[in-house]
């Protein structure tokens, strides 16, 4: 067994081939370390800049339907005046199901079929695959915004950067509330610009997706409804 490491090495082939096995090894390494770090810092960057998640204390109660939010008829499943009343979204691992405990008994919701939760701020989100929706605008359709952040690669020089570029998607439902859409102009007419004039009313001032997403600063209400109420009040 010496004998024949001995005669490998001394090969000068069998050494080159030894060297070089171990050259790329170690820029494997070198290279899966360097992607770890860059990976890491581009998810570090991500949620540094993503909404505030919403804490389990903030939760107040779960409007169970769209009857119950339209009333404000709000279900407090614990009262939190007991050790270990909770209330838990299980955000961090997107669970499809809210949790809450008061005075021991524990309940599921699951947040495909509730309709809304309300902090206690006031502010009420909606759970759009699995992520809260801030319910946004109520007046005439219901307006849904979520500010998040998505990562894109930037060229620069020989090298590829990761940039955190902060994004909010919006979505809007109506009649009984029970299907979600995203907030263009092709599912507004697809679904909701049945009247004749508040389509030439919507389609004529909304040129654009992005034009719908405007808010009118002084009500705090979003044009998009405002121009349809104004249609819907003649």
């Amino acid at each position: 067994m010496k004998k024949y490491i001995i005669t490998y090495l001394k090969s000068a082939d069998g050494f080159n081939l030894l060297s070089l096995h171990l050259k790329n090894t170690t820029m494997k390494t070198i290279i899966k370390t360097t992607l770890a770090a860059i990976l890491l810092l581009a998810t570090s960057q991500l949620f540094a800049q993503r909404e505030k998640e919403i804490q389990n204390s903030e939760v107040q109660g779960i409007y169970l339907n769209a009857d119950n939010f339209k009333s404000g008829e709000l279900t407090r499943p614990t009262d939190k005046q007991h050790a270990g009343d909770k209330i838990k979204l299980k955000q961090f691992f997107i669970s499809p199901e809210i949790i809450t405990i008061e005075q021991g008994k524990k309940t599921v919701f699951y947040k495909d079929s509730i309709f809304a939760i309300q902090l206690t701020n006031g502010e009420n989100y909606r759970f759009i695959n699995r992520d809260p929706y801030l319910i946004a605008d109520t007046s005439s359709l219901y307006i849904y915004t979520r500010k998040t952040v998505k990562a894109t690669s930037k060229q620069v020089g020989p090298r590829s950067t990761f940039i955190a570029v902060p994004v909010t998607y919006y979505y809007f439902s109506f009649g009984n509330h029970k299907t979600i859409y995203s907030l263009t102009l092709a599912n507004l007419r697809k679904y909701v610009l049945t009247d004749s004039a508040i389509h030439m009313a919507v389609c004529d001032k909304f040129t654009s997706d992005e034009m719908l997403q405007k808010i009118n600063k002084k009500t705090g209400r979003f044009e998009l409804n405002e121009t349809i109420l104004s249609k819907l009040n003649k």
